[in-house]
Formats: C-alpha cells, sequence, structure tokens
C-alpha cells in the first residue's frame, strides 16, 4: 500500500474514533444532566411538602396525607395551637421563638413516633394524624398537648387541641380541619 492510501485510512479511522469519543462524551454529560435534574426534582418536591423552620410536613403535605387516607383503620386528627407563644415571641424575640418552635414540634413527633405524623401548620399551630391503637384518645391528647408544653422563668407555654376521627367524621380534608379547629 502506498504511503499516502495508508494515511487516508488512518485519518479516516482517527476520525471515526474521536467521532465515537464525542458521542459517547455526549452521552454521558447527557446521563449526569438527567440524573441533577431529578435530584432537584426530588428536592424542590420535599422543600415543597416541608415546613422550612422545623423539618416537619407542612399544610400541603397534611393535606395531601389526608387524601390518600386507608379507610379500613381509624385515624386521628388533631390541631394544637399553644397558647403563650406571641408573648414569648415578644419577650425573647423571634429566633429564640423559632428555636422554641423546632424543639416543641421534635417533641410532638417523638411523641408520636411510629404510630402517627406532625405537621406545622404555620405560625404557632401544629396537627398531628395518628393511629390510636385502641389507646384512650383523651389521653393521648394529653400526652401530646405535654409533648408542646415547656416553663421557664417568667414564660409557660401549653396548647389548645382539637381532634376529630377518621374517616367517620369529615368527608374529606377541608371539612376534617374545619372540624377538628371548631372543636379547639
Amino acid at each position: 500500500m502506498s504511503d499516502s492510501l495508508s494515511l487516508v485510512l488512518f485519518s479516516g479511522t482517527a476520525d471515526k474514533l474521536h467521532a465515537a469519543a464525542t458521542l459517547a462524551a455526549v452521552m454521558i454529560r447527557l446521563t449526569l444532566t438527567f440524573r441533577q435534574n431529578v435530584a432537584m426534582l426530588r428536592a424542590s418536591r420535599d422543600e415543597a411538602l416541608t415546613d422550612s423552620l422545623t423539618g416537619l410536613g407542612n399544610r400541603r403535605a397534611l393535606t395531601r396525607a389526608l387524601e390518600h387516607l386507608d379507610d379500613a383503620k381509624p385515624l386521628v386528627l388533631a390541631l394544637f395551637d399553644l397558647d403563650g407563644f406571641k408573648t414569648y415571641n415578644d419577650t425573647y424575640g423571634h429566633p429564640a421563638g423559632d428555636v422554641l418552635l423546632t424543639r416543641l414540634g421534635a417533641n410532638l413527633s417523638a411523641y408520636f413516633g411510629a404510630s402517627g405524623r406532625v405537621f406545622r401548620m404555620g405560625g404557632d399551630e401544629f396537627c398531628a394524624l395518628f393511629e390510636p391503637r385502641g389507646r384512650d384518645l383523651s389521653t393521648l391528647l394529653d400526652g401530646a398537648a405535654m409533648a408542646l408544653s415547656e416553663q421557664g422563668e417568667g414564660f409557660y407555654i401549653g396548647c389548645s387541641y382539637g381532634a376529630i376521627t377518621l374517616p367517620g367524621e369529615a368527608r374529606d380534608a377541608a371539612e376534617a380541619l374545619k372540624i377538628a379547629d371548631q372543636r379547639m
């Protein structure tokens, strides 16, 4: 074979290898971009359902949970409104109030553990959706109220609450929240 023919064949092979390498790089980059987009979508969805202060579910997460109830097992929806929080917040400042809300939300979440989910509705309102599992409802609610209570030098935080049993007492999420709020 002549040298010029060998050079043309080698050049054509090199061009094909270069094109294949470029195509592989593009495919790898598309895969990485797709994975990044999926991760951002997951993070965005989590942020949309999470209270940014406490890390608990928010009102949107509660509404979603209420829309997907299993009629086979009874659940209790309880709303809690902190008493004395405004005075605490005004006295000690918003950063201290944020810390208190986070701590009380964690207390309530720990109280219910695996038997329920806790949500922050906004401001100083919390909500729990839990399985009573044959336990006395008033005892459970009093325990939850204690989890949302704190006392210190010059302050006392307690709470008012109202509860509803699902699915028997309400047809949808809005009605359930309205009844629980009225009972509070």
